[in-house]
């Protein structure tokens, strides 16, 4: 199979191409100039993406005038004479060894399928005509390391990655060429892309004999491997080249590689045969469902698309031969759209899989749309489920545009290209109310700073609208709880305020790209995951996976539940089981979640007290005798004391004792204190604006306890996910464990308090236990401003406290609050009765009720008949949602 190409290429030689090449045409052609031109000279953010993409290119343009050799040579290529292999062999899904020699150097396969922590120097420190793939990298890590020579067999995804980076230049050079007609673009676009070409062109697809990837390699059917990568859905090089060859085509006919007349074949002959071989070997590797479909798709569209029509091949595959399979009929090896569409939820609009490829499938759909329209194809109009997945990411975005990490998800910023996708196809088809809707959701993250229209690529100025309409405050409804059942996930946010709260609680799912963490909760401040889940690991094969892809890199307990069902016993504002965010909420100040998962219970409520400020509350029962309570925060320091302020007296030891899990293995600094008693935590975050950020925590005491104070590893590779890159590589993590042994977890909860907090002071003074068992909690939680909140917890919707001076509480969750000596709110889900002094809601069996004062009035809120008193005076009300109750009291 290994030179079926060259009985190919006589054949093409033979017949060569039947009819004319229209070019461009990928992203735009000849007629979409002039407006394109027009939109850069009228419309400031095109102009800013036209001028940032000219500042990027220009200069490598002019030093390709004047050193041809310059960025050509820094292709990774087997550049010897005498090793310019035609084939290549993997063992153990690495590189082993070349074979043959090509009259031309020919393109260097990577090194290895998995990664290392290095990326690649500056192009102007890579050597030239590297003749041993060594390559010059940078520790991921540790930026301000020295710079390492990295040997070619442990490159990782450097070799690629060197690659994808000039042909990307290449690929930028030539729409510029095409959009100004300046020659110096077109002749680096056309050079670099000649190189990658007749290298290509001889090298035979990588032979597999132990099929460690699944398959034997070359044009053989099945495994994981490309024709260029280990994984085809990595195997990008023709990706970036297609365009090349789009935007440059005039130049390069002009200007013939001298090689293309020794192979007495023409530019598209010889483009045709090498496109074909990614595409045709893309076919029949990757996977046929989920994220690995898509993105081998994604892989091959683009040299499809570069193709000619049908009857240009002697085997009659061209562009629409090879559409027809995405577009219409699923394969063996690939799901078609259709089919691919099937995989979203219809209530939730979510892919099941973790949120970077959930958003990466929806995005990527979305770009195969505009391409294909371009084509005459509407896959938008009958799969309306496109537009709902897309809108599905803002549940899972926090305030600064940025995906929650769960899952072996990294996090980062959502991508709203996908709603400018959605925006162009509304516009040419007409569809004014969806243009709105859409207009709305870019606008929402152009005025919260998530997103910048002038901050996106050269194939904005071919594929966006040239304005986003304004429309006139079209209210984005206020979302505050979402669930998704099949990432067992619950995402809260506060009513929209200066402060926003936002907390993220799910149980475990091993597969599907997601973790067997256990019952786990993620806390936000100040717009930032400041509690958020570890995900710094470099990659699948990486050691300290084990310790960020566990519950030890989650805020969870051990050991017991990790993964399975979970079953929510309450969840407010409730989202209906026919929706993925909620319809109504009972006030505007709590949210709640009760999670059941295994032997553990967590229930979460975040409470704003006034606009600016606010609180999470964290009970959490497991029933084994043995727990560890693990909180990690990002910060620089972390500083525990005795509700008195004295701080605990820790002392330094060598180990953690009993482990539950490899992970605890990454634990490293570990200092221990005897903690029988409440205590006061508080991660120092880092100094903004010159004021400091902390988190603080209050917990209750039990009898028995130990605290660890450690440093877990670094929390994530990027830094602009954590306030001034905090607990991004390489910095730690200062993490807490709480250690409760022979005592059971859920007879003996653990009740902790969370407050994010800008300055050296909380709102919260005080967090002090009322009771405590196995089947309640109550607390109260003091804040500065007389703030009083009493708070109640409970296992079932029957459970009745004891009554204690004016207070009184039957049912699941309830939170009184008063300030000054005054009533404030009273608030209950799944209750019959919450009383504090003249002030209750009562009702005659289990509902969800709150009554609160906002400007000067009562409202009040309910899912079912109740009696409510307000100051002695009794109304009673039915089902209703914020309505006014009556004109404050007077007292």
């Amino acid at each position: 199979m290994k030179n079926l190409f060259i009985f190919f290429s006589i054949l093409m030689l033979l017949t060569g191409c039947q009819s004319d090449a229209i070019h461009p045409h990928i992203y735009a052609d000849d007629a979409d100039k002039a407006s394109i031109r027009q939109m850069i000279a009228d419309e400031e953010w095109a102009s800013m993406v036209f001028q940032r993409l000219k500042d990027k290119v220009e200069p490598y343009a002019d030093r390709h005038v004047a050193d041809p050799e310059w960025l050509v040579s820094r292709l990774a290529m087997y550049w010897k004479d005498g090793e310019h292999y035609t084939q290549c062999y993997l063992k153990d899904q690495n590189w082993e060894r070349g074979e043959g020699n090509a009259p031309v150097p020919t393109v260097r396969m990577p090194g290895m399928r998995t990664w290392n922590k290095y990326v690649n120097v500056p192009l102007e420190e890579r050597t030239p005509y590297n003749e041993t793939g060594d390559m010059w990298g940078i520790d991921r890590s540790n930026p301000d390391a020295p710079k390492v020579l990295v040997p070619y067999k442990e490159s990782g995804h450097m070799i690629r990655s060197n690659n994808v980076e000039i042909l990307t230049l290449a690929e930028e050079a030539a729409f510029l060429y095409w959009l100004t007609g300046e020659e110096k673009y077109g002749a680096m676009a056309a050079d670099v892309f000649h190189t990658w070409l007749v290298g290509t062109y001889y090298m035979n697809p990588i032979l597999d004999p132990d099929k460690s990837t699944g398959g034997e390699g070359g044009y053989e059917p099945g495994g994981i491997c490309g024709y260029y990568d280990y994984e085809q859905i990595h195997d990008d090089l023709a990706f970036h080249a297609a365009v090349v060859y789009d935007f440059a085509y005039d130049y390069l006919k002009a200007h013939p590689h001298p090689h293309l007349q020794k192979l007495g074949m023409s530019l598209p002959e010889v483009a045709g045969i090498v496109f074909k071989r990614f595409i045709d070997i893309g076919f029949v590797r990757g996977g046929k469902s989920g994220n690995w479909n898509v993105n081998g798709w994604n892989m091959m569209l683009r040299p499809i698309l570069a193709l000619e029509e049908d009857d240009a091949y002697p085997d009659g595959k061209g562009r629409s031969y090879y559409l027809h399979y995405l577009t219409t009929e699923s394969t063996p090896y690939h799901d078609a759209i259709p089919d691919i569409l099937k995989a979203y939820d219809p209530v939730t609009g979510l892919w099941p899989e973790s949120p970077g490829y959930a958003f990466g499938t929806v995005a990527g759909l979305l770009d195969f749309a505009a391409l294909l329209q371009r084509e005459g194809i509407d896959v938008l109009k009958e799969n309306p489920i496109l537009q709902k997945a897309a809108l599905a990411v803002f549940p899972w975005m926090d305030e600064r545009g940025n995906m929650i990490v769960f899952g072996d998800s990294r996090g980062g910023s959502a991508n709203f290209i996908t709603f400018e996708r959605l925006l162009a196809y509304y516009q040419s088809v007409g569809n004014e109310e969806n243009v709105k809707r859409v207009a709305s959701a870019l606008q929402a993250g152009i005025t919260n700073g998530s997103y910048r229209r002038e901050e996106t690529d050269w194939t904005s100025l071919c594929l966006y609208a040239s304005a986003i309409p304004s429309v006139n405050a079209e209210e984005m409804a206020e979302e505050r709880m979402s669930y998704s059942p099949f990432h067992r996930l619950v995402t809260m946010k506060s009513r929209r305020g200066e402060e926003n709260l936002m907390a993220v609680l799910y149980g475990g799912r091993d597969g599907s790209h997601l973790t067997p963490n256990g019952l786990s909760l993620q806390l936000y401040g100040f717009g930032y995951a400041l509690a958020p889940d570890a995900a710094g690991y470099e990659s699948y094969w990486s050691a300290d996976k084990i310790y960020h892809q566990s519950p030890t890199g989650s805020n969870t307990i051990l050991p017991g539940y990790t993964a399975g069902d979970i079953r929510i016993h309450a969840m407010e504002p409730q989202v209906d089981t026919a929706a993925f965010v909620n319809a109504t909420a009972l006030n505007p100040f709590v949210n709640l979640c009760d999670m059941e998962a295994g032997e553990k219970r967590r229930v979460v409520a975040m409470v704003k007290t006034t606009s600016d400020q606010g609180y999470y509350v964290d009970v959490f029962r497991s029933a084994q005798s043995d727990n560890d309570y693990l909180f990690h925060n990002v910060g620089t320091s972390l500083h525990v004391e005795g509700i008195n302020g004295t701080p605990l007296p820790l002392t330094g030891c060598k180990s953690i004792g009993k482990m539950y899990g490899e992970g605890y293995k990454w634990f490293s600094k570990l200092q221990k204190a005897d903690c029988p008693g409440d205590f006061h935590a508080v991660w120092k975050i880092a100094p903004h604006d010159t004021c400091l950020w902390t988190m603080q925590m209050w917990m209750t005491g039990v009898e028995g306890r130990e605290l660890y104070c450690m440093e877990a590893p670094y929390t994530t590779l990027n830094p602009s996910l954590t306030p001034g890159g905090v607990s991004a590589a390489p910095h730690p993590t200062p993490t807490l464990l709480v250690r409760q042994t022979g005592v059971n977890g859920w007879e003996s909860p653990f009740i902790a308090v969370y407050q994010p907090v800008r300055g050296e002071h909380a709102s919260v003074k005080t967090v002090k236990r009322l009771g405590a068992d196995g089947q309640k909690v109550m607390l109260c939680v003091s804040s500065e401003g007389e703030r009083k909140d009493y708070i109640y917890s409970a296992v079932s919707a029957e459970a009745e406290f004891p009554q204690l001076d004016e207070l009184a509480f039957q049912g699941l969750f309830g939170l009184a609050s008063e300030v000054s000596g005054e009533v404030s709110q009273l608030y209950m889900v799944n209750a019959r009765k919450i009383k504090q002094g003249a002030y209750a809601i009562e009702a005659d069996e289990p509902v969800s009720a709150s009554v609160y004062r906002e400007n000067g009035k009562w409202y009040y809120s309910s899912t079912g008949n109740v009696k409510v008193t307000i100051a002695g005076e009794i109304f009673e009300v039915g089902q209703g949602f914020h309505s006014l109750l009556k004109e404050t009291v007077s007292h």
